[in-house]
């Protein structure tokens, strides 16, 4: 089975090369086939100048936009570029900010080929700063109420089947793709796999993760229960 990751970037100049590597690599080693999408999401720094360096035909494909789309704006933006290629049989995103293991993804992949509909990552043990980890538990907090069972629905790499992408259509632009893609999950009654993995500290570059985070998460949450789209 084929992988299609997309990686959204933004000002991630002081990472993106040893991120992009160590993803590359474990998948090689797992011999998983793959093509990954680097998003460069309206960067203000070198992140584009640096991906084009890293460019792989059929390998790693770079999609530039001059303006940032939001973080799933950004996932989105890869995505449909491997729509446009066709789409392979397991489809994903992933993060650029080398905060979980890329070890994480061949298990996934396993646990996709094993049956399941979606595979993410949870994150039982977090060293990733006290702004985001109180963002991280208001998200939570929030999910339960709204009687989500996943206990940390951010976690990522999400990877699915083709006809999982297709059933779920995610959309929403901003933080809440991630949320989005498993409450439909959920709601359609889908196999959903968790693999745990440590959150580690981000060795370099920024958080885009902030305050307002949750003010936006509360009010695709609201536009959730009343039936709207995101």
């Amino acid at each position: 089975m084929k992988l299609g990751l997309s990686i959204p970037l933004y000002n991630e100049a002081a990472l993106v090369t040893e991120v992009v590597a160590s993803i590359h690599a474990s998948l090689e080693r797992a011999g998983i086939e793959s093509i990954l999408v680097l998003v460069n999401n309206g960067s203000e720094d070198d992140t584009g100048a640096l991906i084009d360096a890293l460019a792989v035909p059929g390998q790693i494909d770079i999609v530039h936009l001059r303006q940032n789309h939001g973080y799933g704006g950004g996932i989105l933006a890869g995505i449909a570029h491997l729509e446009g290629l066709g789409l392979p049989d397991i489809i994903g995103w992933s993060w650029g900010d080398g905060q979980v293991s890329a070890s994480a993804l061949p298990r996934l992949v396993a646990a996709i080929e094993d049956g399941a509909d979606l595979a993410k990552t949870v994150r039982p043990e977090r060293h990733d700063g006290p702004l985001r980890q109180l963002v991280t538990t208001a998200y939570a907090a929030t999910m339960r109420i709204a009687g989500i069972t996943d206990t940390d629905v951010n976690g990522c790499p999400k990877l699915m089947t083709r006809a999982t992408f297709e059933a779920i259509q995610p959309s929403a632009t901003d933080w809440f793709l991630d949320a989005e893609t498993v409450i439909k999950a959920e709601q359609l009654g889908m196999r959903i796999a968790q693999e745990a993995v440590v959150m580690r500290p981000r060795e370099a570059g920024k958080s885009k993760v902030g305050l307002s985070t949750i003010g936006e998460f509360a009010l695709n949450i609201g536009r959730w229960k009343l039936g709207r789209r995101w």
